[in-house]
């Protein structure tokens, strides 16, 4: 599921890992790792607790820790990290399903904002052709040109876009996946896991995952910074209605 790359389509779909789990159900879990950037971070430790639709037991919950870079010359990391974690820890977001964020410089998740040339290798082998951005194992690239001024046929404003290319890239790093089919309901807001930088699809843009995408992103074990090759069937259903 990485997201806006692919040959002939955006965003296309991420990947996996897995690694050992633990089974405390009381104590939140923060997903942790020393290895470096360039390799799978293992995912946090497992609760044994259930889940509902959109809300998490706090046995549960997962405390994501991003390295936050900006590797262009007119925004500063300080300025794209605020802006980022604000999005990642608004209420309306994978907060509901059990996520925060926090900023970590020695995380071995990275979250970037770079030019279209370097996204592009940072994603291999995913082709993210200079415009689109990707996840990429525990890298999620976004692409500078798409957060400065979005997409022509987006419906809403430039804020609200970047707010679902974040949360669309990092919905990946947390193992969430593009549902089908594309936008059931003409007219509704599009999921977020949607690909909406390609097109709507006659869906409306939407930034925030939908209460069926949060209840999806509640169940655990979490598959964190999936690989290019995962696609575990079934793909979710898209159960806008």
């Amino acid at each position: 599921m990485p997201s806006d790359a692919s040959p002939s389509t955006t965003e296309p779909e991420l990947t996996s890992t897995t690694t050992s789990t633990t089974n405390d159900p009381t104590t939140t879990t923060t997903a942790t790792s020393t290895v470096p950037p360039t390799t799978v971070a293992p995912p946090p430790p497992r609760s044994t607790s259930t889940t509902t639709a959109v809300t998490t037991p706090e046995s549960e919950k997962q405390i994501v820790p991003l390295r936050i870079e900006s590797r262009v010359s007119d925004v500063t990391t300080d300025e794209f990290a605020a802006v980022a974690l604000e999005i990642l820890n608004d209420p309306r977001g994978w907060v509901r399903a059990g996520f925060s964020f926090v900023r970590d410089d020695t995380a071995g998740y990275l979250l970037v904002l770079a030019e279209g040339p370097e996204v592009d290798q940072l994603c291999l082998p995913l082709d993210t052709a200079t415009k689109v951005s990707c996840q990429n194992g525990p890298v999620v690239a976004l692409n500078a040109d798409r957060w400065r001024v979005g997409v022509s046929h987006w419906d809403d404003d430039l804020t609200a876009y970047r707010g679902y290319l974040v949360n669309h890239e990092v919905g990946h790093l947390l193992g969430q996946r593009h549902p089908t089919p594309r936008c059931p309901v003409p007219g509704r807001p599009a999921a977020v896991m949607e690909p909406q930088t390609g097109n709507l699809k006659g869906c409306r843009g939407n930034a925030w995952p939908r209460d069926w995408e949060i209840e999806h992103a509640s169940q655990r074990p979490v598959v964190y910074a999936p690989l290019p090759d995962w696609g575990p069937d079934p793909v979710p259903p898209n159960l806008e209605s």
